[in-house]
């Protein structure tokens, strides 16, 4: 049997960085290869193996801490080092703004919809929970329930992260409940595209993927090492191109570009179905991420027209006219 492939670099700093969070105490070396399975298989004398283990984990921890984060290390009774990181090194701590600093904030992230929800999760861990519901100024019904609903989904997708990580690490099962049913799963570990996270995972021999923050509830997390590691290309399981992330649609989009933007790598995410005499191409793309979509449009500014299918077309001018409409308000 080939061996299971090995994470790249920014998938193993992530598992590392989240492991150690994840831990009451902290952990040596030696355990810390044990459980993630990161860096050398159990159990290897072979030296080159160990000593590029040893390069690899010493070039992680440093690449965390260029980052910002701090891993505090501590010496065990038996002289070996062991490694954590503390959740008050990792987490920004409270800013202790004014009223009128987070009515700001919260007003300036509703203003602009860039098709994620990053910046209103940011407002939600900035803004205290004794924020008035109305701000001095008007601002879009939406985008308050979307902050609402940012500040509520937040604390517990925050404590599932680590908790997924360290049970992907670990080859621990993990139980919990999504889609109105009860799932369970052998974890293969974390990814994130377009501003989510995703856990992937085998369920009744399938693997599958699992928008963190639509988990409900808490998740169960079982013995480790209940199975064995499968060989799956984690990173295939979810679309590179964030506009065939599946949010529920289906569609395939025509698209005119003139020729200043044609030959730029932004038109590239289409498929060109037809080159046109002025230098214009039109291309088709998949549409399963209307946000996705309409963020990759509208980065093209003018030099982009849309054609088809009509209900896209319908609900892109639909949100356009809304946005100018609020801009108008504002003013």
């Amino acid at each position: 049997m080939a061996a299971a492939p090995r994470p790249d670099a920014t998938e193993r700093v992530m598992e590392l960085m989240m492991y150690l969070l994840a831990r009451d105490v902290p952990k040596t070396r030696e355990e810390i290869w044990r459980d993630t399975g990161l860096y050398a298989l159990e159990g290897t004398t072979d030296r080159r193996a160990l000593e590029s283990a040893r390069t690899s984990f010493e070039r992680d921890k440093a690449l965390i801490r260029n980052l910002g984060v701090r891993i505090t290390e501590a010496i065990t009774h038996d002289g070996a080092t062991s490694y954590t990181i503390r959740r008050q090194d990792y987490f920004l701590p409270d800013l202790q703004l004014t009223l009128d600093e987070q009515h700001a904030l919260r007003f300036a992230a509703a203003r602009v919809d860039i098709g994620e929800t990053w910046d209103l999760e940011a407002v939600a861990k900035l803004a205290s929970a004794d924020v008035p519901a109305q701000a001095p100024e008007p601002r879009p019904a939406d985008a308050e329930v979307a902050l609402e609903t940012a500040a509520a989904s937040q604390s517990a997708t925050s404590t599932l992260l680590p908790a997924l990580a360290a049970a992907a690490a670990e080859r621990a099962t993990v139980r919990f409940a999504y889609g109105g049913r009860t799932r369970d799963t052998q974890p293969l570990g974390l990814l994130c595209r377009a501003g989510f996270w995703y856990f992937a995972a085998v369920e009744d021999g399938t693997p599958k993927t699992f928008r963190v923050d639509r988990i409900e509830g808490d998740a169960r997390v079982g013995e480790r090492g209940a199975f064995e590691r499968s060989e799956i290309d984690v990173a295939g399981l979810l679309p590179a191109e964030p506009m065939e992330i599946n949010f529920g649609d289906d569609l395939l989009a025509r698209v005119r570009i003139d020729a200043t933007m044609a030959q730029q790598p932004t038109a590239e995410r289409g498929r060109v179905v037809a080159r046109h005499d002025d230098g214009s191409v039109t291309v088709e793309a998949r549409v399963r991420n209307r946000a996705a979509f309409r963020t990759w449009l509208l980065d093209m500014g003018c030099h982009a027209v849309m054609e088809s299918p009509p209900e896209l077309v319908a609900d892109i001018t639909r949100w356009l006219h809304a946005l100018a409409a609020d801009s108008e308000a504002a003013s």
